[in-house]
């Protein structure tokens, strides 16, 4: 079955022979070993396995020829990426991690409730790519240890603070600015004149004393302000940049909710605006999590690549391929 294959491709290359004792040691004579990472081996017959279970689909319809030049390509860089797992289980070893055998069992079970198998379904899936029972929880023991490994040394290590979310934003504002809404109020005071700016300034001014007061902003658009939506108590609804005059969007985005601005001038008159409430306004909730995770995510590829080159670093590697 592909789902147990791509499982397996996806999370569990071979780290390791999984048979016991002599059996074990006959098969690392008779086969040739590819890499040495310190005290362990990877074989040649390991190597060609994974790579051929990691690239069935890449691999199949191909004829004999193609299909082993094709493997020679991929051999150098499948065979590192499994010399960085075994060196991450053998620091999972030293660390003194460990995994029981409830949790390799929860694991399996979580597997087959996600994919709906019975135990029938998931040991005949198996047995199709070669594996057994055993040997499949075997590698799956290896791969949650090889996770404790990296929550231990690496993702427990990183840390977004609030200053790097606020400079991810300001440095992308465009991006998150074009889904920001706000729902507003207004008190437009009309300028039919010039001559008549003072008298104009000195109405909001009435207008805005009284609001300081605590007078409702919707009853006080309905009274004074000089525009059609007026008889909606001043309510503009929810605008978007570019939707409103520019003088009304530069004070709507960044005055707060529950917030009223200073009286301001645009071609049109004099306006006080209210914001009522925000849709993805400014560093909201919703987007600052969004960030948090693009920022987390680079902090541990770069964390994790370091460690890796630590673990090499201090490792004796020998590649035969």
């Amino acid at each position: 079955m592909k789902i147990i294959a791509l499982l397996i491709t996806a999370l569990f290359f071979s780290l390791q022979g999984f048979a016991g004792g002599q059996f074990a040691y006959s098969a690392v004579l008779l086969d040739r070993v590819v890499a040495t990472v310190n005290n362990d081996v990877i074989t040649w017959s390991e190597l060609r396995k994974n790579i051929e279970i990691e690239n069935k689909e890449l691999l199949n319809g191909l004829k004999d020829e193609e299909r082993e030049k094709k493997i020679k390509e991929i051999e150098p860089s499948f065979l590192n990426s499994m010399i960085d797992m075994k060196l991450q289980i053998q620091e999972a070893v030293k660390l003194g991690l460990n995994v029981s055998p409830h949790e390799t069992n929860e694991a399996a079970a979580d597997i087959k409730r996600k994919y709906n198998l019975t135990d029938e379904n998931f040991i005949e899936s198996l047995k199709a790519e070669g594996l057994s029972l055993e040997g499949y929880k075997a590698r799956l023991t290896e791969q949650i240890l090889l996770s404790k490994a990296v929550r231990y040394e690496v993702r427990d290590a990183v840390l977004i603070t609030d200053k790097e979310i606020e400079k991810y934003y300001d440095a992308n504002k465009e991006k998150y600015q074009k889904e920001e809404k706000v729902s507003i109020r207004q008190i437009f005071f009309n300028l039919k004149d010039s001559s008549q700016k003072a008298e104009v300034e000195a109405k909001a001014e009435a207008v805005m004393q009284r609001i300081k007061k605590g007078e409702d902003f919707a009853k006080l658009a309905s009274e004074f302000s000089e525009d059609e939506n007026r008889q909606f108590s001043g309510d503009l609804g929810y605008i978007s940049r570019g939707s409103v005059m520019k003088e009304i969007e530069d004070e709507a985005f960044v005055l707060k909710v529950g917030i009223t601005s200073k009286p301001f001038w645009s071609s049109k008159g004099l306006h006080i605006i209210k914001v009522e409430d925000g849709k993805e306004a400014g560093l909201s909730k919703k987007v600052r999590e969004e960030i948090k995770e693009i920022l987390f995510e680079k902090a541990f590829k770069s964390k994790y690549e370091e460690w890796i080159k630590k673990l090499r670093e201090k490792a004796y590697i020998e590649i035969n391929l």
